[in-house]
């Protein structure tokens, strides 16, 4: 995918057994899910350093952790009452710096 500041990739998945699916079906308007949809220490990032010019580097210490990317999706859930209102869904870009 082509954006104004940067060429991006969207990955499509199928279902393996060793994925790990979680389901949070009673959560509040209280409390929030937070995924780590990427990781700059990522083995499938930290492959194709030379391909990625201008792209934040992890240190060169940096441990690298085996996941790059979190998939994550969204179904119709049966259980779900036909009067319930819809459920919203953010996404925040934001770089966390650890020291």
């Amino acid at each position: 995918i082509r954006y104004s500041d940067r060429v991006g990739e969207n990955y499509f998945a199928r279902n393996s057994p060793s994925h790990n699916w979680h389901y949070f079906p009673e959560l509040t308007r209280d409390e929030a899910v937070l995924i780590k949809c990427w990781d700059s220490r990522g083995d499938d990032f930290l492959g194709k350093l030379e391909t990625m010019r201008g792209w934040p580097l992890p240190p060169a210490n940096a441990e690298p952790v085996p996941a790059t990317f979190s998939l994550h999706t969204g179904f119709v859930d049966p259980a779900t009452r036909e009067d319930a209102p819809d459920r919203e869904s953010i996404e925040v870009r934001l770089i966390a710096f650890f020291e």
